[in-house]
């Protein structure tokens, strides 16, 4: 079962917001129409909103109070700044958990902390989590005599048995996390977690780094109340914020509210590039931005998708392929010449990672097209000489050309295999995994993405059972609903203001998507590109922009001048430093 490129209809005209009322706000705000629609469409009803979400201000954040456990967790920290005691950051592996450590880690050792470590589980060797045994090591090199606070970041809200055991070997627990706890929290001194029951947060879906900052927000309000800072000016906690936009836009929490906020002041913060791993890890990646220059088109603006596309993978490649510690040095250096060496590092991780995710996603396809005759509605595929921290990202591209779920399995040892899963939309993967549990030894995850493992002889079994649980549900999914459009441009002609402002739109991610436009009228200069995608230009008297679609280079559409309903997203194009503008086509749908 191959992808296909979308050919349903669109819907979304007869939902369009009054034309009236949305003209009167456009010429208002000085806005097109079209993005005042998208506005108008997502809730955001009159002017003073929709200035709002345009324009984030940092004076809109909550108070830090308001977060469950806040008072008793930087009791805390004050206490052990002031009695002098180890303070240990336990960080998760990913961007969003080594920036969230970094954040801690940083503003206790720029209040002077000589005390503060970090400590970092290996993702193969340890796996997600707190575990006791790093715990026990860690402790036994502090001495007797310490009585160490130990703060987790993006991890610790699910860990009872290794905070029990934290707890026994004399650590003081403070969990800050962002994952949904059981119904029985962990044994520990303080929690900060949005999720946890009675929290008055108004934001429940920050991301690690989030919830870290806000304990950094909690401690300047303390530390300044207590005369810490004496006649200094007290941190400017903003210069944390390129941190925070990092593991946010990172960690694909919904980009609504507070996340907003803080991701745009955030990519502020990271474009002046006074921090010296960030700047160092966009000059090797050669994107130009971030206080760097490249050898191109010199600097240019950050935007979010070089987190998401560019940074962020290279981060992660670290904890995938070797370990997590070269990427949290490089967010906590404040040295040039080491940021260059460390940044250095993670760009030959990152193409040892590629190559690695390349080689399994090839005989990994090559499986399943050596077995696309069987009708199967899951790939399931195993090898022993996959490599576990890039299985993920072979299952996803597997799931994009098949479109069907992927599970892809490597060794863990003689007798187990280990891997990951990766679903279509609307389909369930944990629970119809969950259904097979008693085949398996472990397993975690949400319906989207999971890990598992499970005894070698037990695989065949595992595929077949799979294969009928997830038949069962796409045999009642209901169809993949028509795409929704966000604004017709009913004259079939683009607003040519649109590019200037879109980004105030940005950034664009879980809870706040993409807009799509709709548009008739004829393709210019229409070819074909690659494989099998549709180049073209848009041309009308006061816009002219290139186009790609993905998929449709023998759909039949690529005759010049005939005229079709495109719809379609805006997107950037950035090479060599340049920026421009382009369409990135949904559906192409000839209307002759």
């Amino acid at each position: 079962m191959m992808y296909m490129p979308p050919t349903g209809r669109e819907k979304g005209e007869g939902e369009q917001p009054d034309p009236a009322h949305c003209r009167r706000l456009a010429t208002s705000l000085g806005l097109p129409e079209a993005l005042v629609a998208v506005l108008l469409r997502r809730g955001h009803t009159d002017e003073p909103g929709i200035q709002s979400f345009l324009h984030p201000s940092l004076a809109d954040l909550p108070d830090p109070d308001l977060m469950l456990g806040m008072a008793r967790a930087v009791e805390l920290v004050v206490g052990a700044l002031g009695s002098r005691q180890p303070i240990v950051v336990y960080a998760d592996y990913d961007v969003d958990g080594l920036s969230a450590g970094a954040v801690i880690y940083h503003f206790l050792k720029n209040l002077g902390c000589k005390q503060v470590h970090y400590l970092l589980p290996h993702r193969l060797e340890d796996g997600y989590g707190v575990h006791e045994h790093l715990l026990a090591q860690f402790r036994e090199n502090l001495g007797p005599a310490a009585r160490p606070l130990l703060i987790t970041v993006d991890c610790g809200i699910t860990d009872h048995r290794a905070l029990a055991a934290a707890q026994e070997l004399g650590y003081t627990v403070i969990i800050t996390d962002h994952h949904r706890p059981s119904s029985t929290l962990p044994p520990a001194a303080a929690i900060l977690n949005p999720h946890q029951r009675g929290c008055p947060f108004p934001c429940k879906n920050l991301a690690g780094v989030g919830v870290a900052f806000y304990l950094l927000m909690g401690l300047r309000r303390q530390l300044t109340g207590e005369g810490f800072f004496g006649k200094d000016e007290p941190p400017n906690l903003k210069e944390y914020l390129d941190l925070v936009a990092l593991g946010t836009v990172a960690d694909m929490v919904s980009l609504q509210g507070i996340n907003r906020i803080l991701v745009r002041a955030g990519l502020e913060v990271m474009q002046a590039g006074f921090r010296p791993g960030l700047a160092a890890l966009a000059e090797s990646a050669d994107i130009h931005g971030g206080g760097a220059k490249g050898t191109g088109g010199g600097k240019r603006a950050l935007y979010p998708e070089d987190i998401s596309f560019v940074l962020a993978p290279r981060l992660n490649a670290a904890g995938r392929v070797a370990t997590p510690e070269t990427a949290f040095r490089l967010l906590v250096t404040g040295d040039c010449a080491e940021a260059g060496v460390l940044a250095g590092e993670l760009e030959d991780l990152n193409r040892w990672r590629r190559e690695l995710s390349d080689q399994v996603y090839r005989q990994a396809r090559e499986q399943a097209l050596a077995t696309a005759g069987e009708n199967r509605s899951v790939l399931v595929l195993a090898d022993d000489d996959w490599h576990h921290g890039v299985l993920g990202i072979a299952a996803t591209r597997l799931q994009e050309d098949f479109n069907l779920p992927v599970i892809l399995l490597g060794r863990e040892n003689e007798e187990s295999l280990k891997g990951s899963g990766r679903s279509i939309e609307g389909l369930d993967l944990l629970t119809a995994v969950d259904a097979c549990r008693d085949l398996l030894q472990d397993c975690g995850g949400h319906a989207a993405a999971l890990g598992l493992s499970l005894h070698r002889d037990n695989l065949e079994a595992f595929r077949r059972r799979l294969d009928q649980e997830i038949g069962r549900q796409l045999a009642v999914m209901p169809e993949k609903p028509a795409i929704t459009v966000d604004w017709y441009f009913a004259d079939g002609r683009i607003d040519a203001g649109l590019t200037s402002s879109y980004h105030l739109l940005e950034p664009f991610g879980p809870g706040n998507p993409e807009p799509l436009f709709r548009v008739q009228g004829p393709l210019a200069q229409a070819g074909v590109v690659g494989s099998n995608h549709l180049r073209f230009r848009w041309q009308q008297r006061d816009l002219n922009l290139p186009g790609i679609a993905f998929g449709y280079g023998d759909a039949g559409v690529h005759h010049n001048h005939e005229a079709v309903e495109l719809i379609f997203k805006l997107r950037r194009n950035i090479y060599r430093g340049r920026v421009s503008w382009q369409l990135q086509a949904k559906s192409i749908i000839p209307t002759t």
